[in-house]
């Protein structure tokens, strides 16, 4: 190079060094747009998943709330006692709901297991928009969160038909895990959740700030509704936000979706900088590239660079380590291929973190295609083939086997550069994503699987259950599900606590995990119940012997540091086609199958067949015509005697409820009582035939002037403190003496929560009222526990009395009952004496009084009046026909 040239060659280089900076700076800024998208859509791709988990739980709590409002409402509807008592004694079965209120039409606080009576607050509990709306609808309705005692409590509330213009609210601390879900992403990035009604009220938030709480049952500002959609998203729709500012005033972005059936609308957001943070990861290897083509511009097109001849092997060297310096700092590599046979030519350094180090430095001349993952191969080759028809650039994304000897995810970008006669040149950059799809691989498994036992969840066992089902070929190919749930479970996680019925759960799953194949499915649906899904088994007895050796396996001791616990379970077992070929049915056939083996005492395992439909059916029709019962007043008492065995005369009697039904006639207690007991509805059934009770025996002893006594049966299920209260209410309304009142309880359910109930039985004797064991001697019959009980009275349970004249072993246990109660100074009656030889019997023993068809059988009032007339009037020597 002359002297005179320099200017000229500098000059050139500067131009083609502008140039190329000028033709490559569209291509990275086309890049970073594309990236921004890509993250922005990664973010809401993520959100999208956690929206649907959101609207299940959000739909599942409404369903749990209504159901829980409709039971309560019905309770309600007879309800006349005060209300801070029925709402002591109606808490919801479910844990969720802190406390419950009753609020009148002008939205205050008419009752509250907030505050006693006396403290209720002044100031309003809802807000009359609220009152207004719900007066209208008459349906379950959110209400704005309301404060109380430092608190925020979210209302799910329900109009009451009586009394009127009131409203029932279950109310839920809006801090409570139920309605904090705790959503986050796989690297612990919280997601921000907001619940707003379609009016703009924001009802649910969590991520908060102290100094923000206020804004709940606040109306959004009108900027946010617009930028949210609040006043024009359609039921079912959702809606993708952008750089807003939200309530902590950081800038988000993210989805509002409008629930299909409530009309409620749930966000899901991100801070802004989550996905900018997001962004950079993703663009910076990009950047790093966009680098090693400057500085080659620059080394290539820098001044006093050699213009004839090829370049020195040095100049070569150090291009290799500045591109490789740079590709160092990236977790990819830049490779050059040749294809059809996929043999690498070129492979950076910046590859040492994603291939192994034999392959490395062998790397050049070797395919790349055997470090592909199997599954992915055949994709793999298919796909370049494809795109190597073209100069087009396209991207895939594959397993390859990382220096760890463990397969990570690739983003392979790349293009055709060259082509020859027999060969395709490619060139590309290999990117490590493992980290994102991890992260996405999380927020799928969130969707799919329980937290506590890392099973699957009841809605991902619904999708793959419906998938089997349609899986199934006509006349070829079946299905069994197993609906397991543990016995007695409750009774661990009440005296125990959550924390031990948890790791209950955890230990139970992972039994029940090794005893189920891998070709089979086992999922937890909730609580403690498990299901499993057997595809295409050989035989019933398969389905039979699975059942059988999970009822083994769970009935073995479980250890739990110094606890040692054994349990239960019941399974009900249905099969598909045979049974059903819905989801749904199945589902419901299975779990109907499980409460019948249930009700057999648990540890055992019942076929669902149709008989078990009828039954659940019929006991649904039951329950509803015994609510329709209560209402109509359908009961009524009848009466049967006791009688003084010495003498024959009148003692008292005992109330048997009878239930007329207005087109079945009289239905027999066995047939309701057992029903009215599992749904409470027994409070509502015992209450009033206690007060009927008390109230004709009082007009009774009045008229015809005797002190007769009136025994009347108590579920164990009335017992509360509650129960005490309304007992004496019950008196001090009807005027009948304490004495004259006697409380039948059963034996063997007394035995359940023992110091409880002996507390309980304590508060009534002190009333001066008496209680009778009913039917002892068929259950525990614990000499010490009924010397706890402030028991005066056994009554001989007739199947003793049955074969008392002809069977030595039944005459031996009533001879040792009298015998025990007279040491014991209590008094006795004989049930079910249907014979003169009975009563001798019972005379000779000693036994104080009798019940049974040999004297009356159980009679309506006008009828018994007769009796007690008589008993009155004429010393009964003969008892009446």
């Amino acid at each position: 190079m002359t002297e005179e040239s320099i200017p000229d060659s500098r000059i050139s280089h500067r131009r083609l060094r502008i140039s190329g900076f000028v033709l490559m700076l569209p291509v990275l800024l086309f890049y970073l747009a594309a990236s921004w998208n890509q993250a922005r859509e990664r973010v809401y791709s993520q959100l999208s998943t956690y929206t649907r988990i959101t609207e299940r739980q959000l739909q599942q709590q409404l369903r749990e709330a209504g159901l829980q409002l409709a039971v309560l409402s019905q309770s309600a509807y007879t309800n006349h006692e005060p209300w801070d008592d029925w709402l002591s004694q109606h808490r919801p079965a479910r844990s969720q709901y802190s406390h419950t209120a009753l609020i009148g039409g002008d939205g205050q606080w008419l009752a509250s297991t907030l505050w006693p009576a006396q403290q209720l607050p002044a100031e309003p509990a809802l807000k009359q928009t609220d009152v207004q709306t719900m007066t209208a609808t008459g349906t379950l309705y959110l209400a704005a969160p309301l404060i109380a005692k430092g608190g925020y409590y979210l209302p799910f509330c329900q109009r009451l038909i009586r009394p009127a213009d009131t409203f029932l609210c279950l109310l839920t601390s809006t801090s409570s895990e139920h309605l904090q879900w705790n959503l986050s992403l796989a690297d612990d990035n919280p997601v921000i959740f907001r619940l707003i009604r379609p009016d703009g009220t924001l009802l649910l938030a969590n991520l908060l700030g102290l100094s923000h709480q206020h804004l709940l049952g606040q109306p959004l500002s009108s900027g946010l509704q617009r930028s949210l959609a609040v006043g024009t998203l359609s039921k079912g729709a959702s809606q993708h936000f952008f750089n807003i500012r939200g309530l902590n005033n950081s800038r988000l972005l993210g989805i509002a979706r409008r629930d299909e059936n409530s009309g409620l609308i749930y966000v899901l957001s991100l801070p802004l900088s989550y996905m900018l943070y997001s962004w950079l990861q993703d663009i910076r290897w990009g950047l790093l590239i966009w680098l090693v083509y400057a500085a080659g511009l620059w080394y290539l097109t820098r001044p006093g660079r050699r213009q004839k001849g090829s370049e020195p092997e040095s100049n070569k060297t150090a291009r290799r380590e500045v591109i490789s310096a740079l590709m160092k700092h990236l977790q990819g590599a830049m490779y050059r291929i040749s294809l059809p046979d996929h043999r690498l030519l070129r492979l950076t350094t910046g590859s040492d973190d994603i291939f192994p180090p034999a392959f490395i430095r062998s790397a050049e001349g070797h395919s790349l295609i055997n470090l592909i993952h199997p599954d992915d191969q055949e994709n793999y080759a298919r796909q370049m083939e494809e795109k190597a028809r073209s100069y087009d650039s396209w991207e895939l994304v594959y397993r390859v086997m990382s220096n760890s000897q463990e397969y990570n995810w690739l983003l392979d970008r790349g293009r055709v550069v060259a082509r020859e006669e027999n060969s395709t040149i490619i060139e590309g950059i290999l990117v490590d994503i493992t980290d994102h799809v991890v992260a996405q691989q999380h927020v799928e498994y969130l969707a799919t699987r329980d937290p506590l036992t890392e099973l699957a969840n009841r809605y991902y066992f619904n999708d793959e259950l419906i998938n089997a089902i349609g899986r199934l070929r006509p006349d070829n190919g079946t299905l069994a599900l197993l609906f397991i749930d543990l016995d007695r479970f409750k009774t661990i996680n009440d005296s125990l606590g959550h924390h031990i019925g948890d790791r209950l759960l955890k230990l139970v799953s992972e039994r029940l995990r090794h005893l189920v194949s891998a070709d089979d499915m086992l999922a937890r649906l909730g609580g403690d119940e498990f299901i499993v899904m057997l595809l295409n088994p050989e035989s019933r007895e398969v389905v039979e012997t699975l059942a059988k050796t999970i009822l083994e396996h769970i009935s073995q001791p479980f250890q739990l540091d110094y606890y040692r616990l054994t349990t239960t379970c019941s399974i009900g077992i249905t099969l598909s086609p045979d049974d059903s070929e819905e989801s749904y049915i199945l589902l419901r056939n299975a779990d109907t199958a499980m409460y019948n083996a249930k009700n057999k005492g648990g540890n055992c395992y019942q076929f669902y067949n149709e008989e078990m439909n009828r039954q659940v059916n019929t006991r649904l029709t039951l329950e509803s015509e015994l609510r329709r019962a209560i209402q109509n007043n359908e009961f009524q008492l009848f009466y049967q005697a006791q009688v003084a065995s010495a003498d024959n005369t009148l003692a008292g009697a005992e109330a048997l409820i009878r239930w007329q039904h207005p087109t079945a006639g009289l239905v027999s207690p066995a047939d309701f009582i057992p029903v009215a007991e599992e749904t409470g509805l027994i409070r509502d059934i015992g209450d009033w035939a206690l007060y009927e009770a008390c109230k004709q025996f009082r007009q009774l002893n009045q008229e015809y002037g005797q002190e007769l006594t009136i025994s009347v049966n108590v579920s164990v299920r009335q017992l509360d403190d509650a129960f005490v209260r309304r007992t004496a209410e019950i008196l001090q309304s009807t005027g009948l003496p304490p004495h004259c009142l006697e409380l039948e309880i059963t034996e063997s359910l007394l035995m359940d929560n023992v110091q409880e109930n002996i507390r309980l039985l304590d508060e009534i004797s002190q009333l001066g009222i008496r209680f009778a064991m009913d039917d002892f001697g068929t259950g525990y019959s614990s000499l010490s526990y009924l010397k706890q009980f402030p028991i005066s009275k056994l009554k001989i349970d007739q199947s003793f009395i049955r074969n008392i004249t002809t069977d030595s072993e039944d005459e031996a246990i009533v001879h040792a009952i009298i015998a025990m109660a007279k040491s014991l100074q209590l008094e006795l009656v004989a049930e079910g004496v249907e014979t003169s030889e009975q009563l001798q019997r019972l005379q000779a023993l000693n036994c104080d009084c009798y019940q049974g068809y040999f004297f009356s059988k159980p009679v309506p009032l006008n009828i018994f009046r007769d009796i007690v007339a008589n008993a009155t009037h004429n010393r009964l020597s003969q008892p009446p026909s």
